[in-house]
């Protein structure tokens, strides 16, 4: 009888040691020897801007899209004065139609959009250095001094637009197209 409960409690072990094994191997999820690295969303900041007391103005930077601080008041601001340079451009909206067709359709064209146009220096992206509106056929400008500038165009999350960054030299106009994407497809 002795043998028989050794044999029992023999059986019993190796038992509950292979399903402890099948447990590890087969259910337990895979433990990683490689560690995870967890990439924060990238942030995107409406291009709205702000009127400081000194009547620049700032956007929206930073993680949490806050309004860029004013600048104190004892800098100077930008001067915005008639120069012989700056930029013209067409703010356009499309597509307009929910289906793209092969030829295409003109009344599925991209329209001229009417919005709140917005010019960044490129090295200082947070503060606007001036704005205006494009009318009714998707025209605005800007006499600006020559350099870099980030354009931005919209008044809400939605159309997207691209931001084209041009260069205005010390004479002449740069010319540039803002194209907003209504999300239609």
């Amino acid at each position: 009888m002795k043998t028989v409960t050794k044999l029992s409690l023999i059986l019993i072990v190796v038992c509950i040691v292979a399903t402890v094994i099948y447990g590890l191997v087969f259910v337990a999820p895979p433990q990683s020897t490689v560690p995870v690295v967890v990439q924060p969303e990238p942030v995107v900041c409406t291009m709205e801007a702000k009127q400081c007391p000194d009547g620049s103005y700032v956007g929206r930077s930073g993680p949490q899209c806050e309004f860029a601080a004013c600048p104190s008041p004892n800098t100077t601001p930008p001067s915005i004065r008639p120069y012989d340079s700056g930029v013209h451009g067409t703010v356009m909206l499309g597509p307009t139609c929910p289906v793209m067709r092969n030829p295409p359709d003109p009344s599925c064209a991209d329209k001229p959009y009417a919005t709140l146009v917005v010019v960044f220096r490129s090295s200082d992206p947070a503060h606007a250095y001036a704005m205006t509106r494009s009318d009714s056929l998707g025209r605005f400008s800007f006499s600006l001094p020559p350099g870099d500038y980030t354009l931005g165009a919209g008044e809400s999350n939605l159309p997207r637009c691209n931001h084209p960054e041009v260069s205005v030299g010390p004479t002449g106009y740069a010319t540039t197209t803002v194209s907003c994407d209504t999300g239609i497809r």
